[in-house]
């Protein structure tokens, strides 16, 4: 075969693979300009403008505006609620993360209790949360608790009552907040050469120095990985207030109120929603931007890389 066949024949090949390229990543590129990049940047225009009397003009009263809610103002009670809920959240990333230890050393019953708390990952939001509002509702176990430990002469509403809507809107993030992270630590526990824990019993190392001299180090890098991704998202913390309440009663959140905005729009352009709400999305971003980046910088303080 001569070379210029050859060459001719290397030639379409590598056409048709620039083809075979192009024609699966054009898509997703496209996908990506017009609902993330071109998006973002029109959000980001949207933050400083405002339409007064149907005249479009650019201000930076939309940013003003988000520091006066925020302090005393509309959005006071939101901030509250979003930092409680990632707090809970938080405590719950512990405690999940000694608990997958717990299972990962085959506690007795461990497989019923892996059972349980994987549970509300298999079901459904809707259904578990329709559930719990029965449980919860007037005519449910734990409304009559509440009434005969209050002495009450009435059965309370407790999803609709301001004094008991907030703390029965978290307490779900007490068994829902386990499911998640046992699912990566799980994986991460499961990697842990048996040899090494073998060998640390035969040392003579109880549990609890395995786990902050040995466990807690190997697995550090995905523990900081979760945490940077959960601080993250810390003003996205939101539990299931709009399935249970939509944000009323006192129970309303950062994230709940953005969307509840967009949802019940009416005439939401005239209004300058939209410009507020991408006044709150850049502040909020910037934020968790710099928050991340510094826990990130942080946690890598603690342990050096661990090979296994």
């Amino acid at each position: 075969m001569s070379s210029d066949v050859l060459a001719k024949r290397k030639k379409k090949i590598k056409s048709m693979r620039l083809l075979f390229i192009i024609t699966f990543t054009i898509f997703p590129t496209l996908h990506f300009l017009l609902f993330y990049v071109l998006v973002n940047i029109q959000s980001f225009i949207s933050a400083f403008q405002l339409t007064t009397l149907g005249e479009l003009h650019w201000t930076v009263e939309n940013f003003q505006w988000f520091f006066t809610a925020v302090f005393g103002g509309e959005l006071s009670l939101q901030f509250r609620n979003t930092f409680i809920t990632f707090v809970l959240q938080q405590i719950m990333f512990v405690v999940s993360f000694f608990t997958s230890y717990f299972l990962y050393k085959k506690i007795p019953m461990h497989s019923f209790f892996r059972t349980v708390f994987f549970l509300p990952t298999v079901i459904a939001a809707t259904v578990t949360m329709g559930i719990y509002q029965r449980i919860v509702g007037p005519y449910g176990p734990i409304a009559l608790m509440v009434q005969n430990i209050l002495n009450l002469d009435y059965k309370p509403e407790l999803l609709a009552d301001s004094r008991f809507a907030n703390f029965f809107v978290l307490l779900p993030i007490v068994w829902l907040g386990i499911a998640g992270n046992m699912v990566l630590f799980g994986g991460t526990f499961s990697r842990i050469p048996d040899s090494l824990i073998e060998s640390a019993k035969l040392d003579g190392v109880n549990w609890l120095r395995e786990l902050f001299q040995i466990i807690i180090p190997i697995v550090w890098p995905t523990v900081s990985v979760l945490m940077v991704i959960n601080l993250a998202g810390v003003f996205g913390a939101n539990g299931q207030v709009f399935l249970l309440t939509r944000g009323q009663n006192g129970t309303d959140t950062l994230a709940n109120w953005m969307y509840m905005q967009v949802f019940t729009a009416d005439g939401a352009f005239q209004h300058n929603a939209y410009n507020r709400l991408s006044t709150v999305g850049i502040v909020l971003t910037t934020i968790s931007v710099a928050l991340a980046l510094g826990l990130r910088k942080f946690t890598d303080k603690f342990f050096g890389e661990v090979e296994y």
